[in-house]
């Protein structure tokens, strides 16, 4: 499973079509986490049913998978 960083000028881009909002707020907090103060370290925007995905230390950060993104679907669109 390979990854690309993201750079600031490229946030990643995924489609906001069915995805639980809470399930993609908890992925990202689990990979980028949190502040002391409890601010996240990414952020997020949604415009015209796309999330634009911003990490605030781009170093080391790592696009979301597909099968991350798949994990935040909301379950009427999963063909389990």
């Amino acid at each position: 499973m390979s990854s690309a960083s993201i750079s600031p000028d490229s946030p990643q881009i995924i489609d906001g079509g069915y995805v639980d909002q809470r399930r993609l707020m908890d992925l990202l907090k689990d990979i980028y986490g949190t502040k002391d103060d409890g601010q996240n370290n990414f952020k997020v925007e949604l415009r015209l049913n796309r999330y634009k995905i911003y990490p605030f230390n781009t170093e080391n950060a790592e696009r979301l998978t597909e099968e991350q993104i798949q994990d935040c679907r909301a379950d009427r669109q999963r063909n389990t």
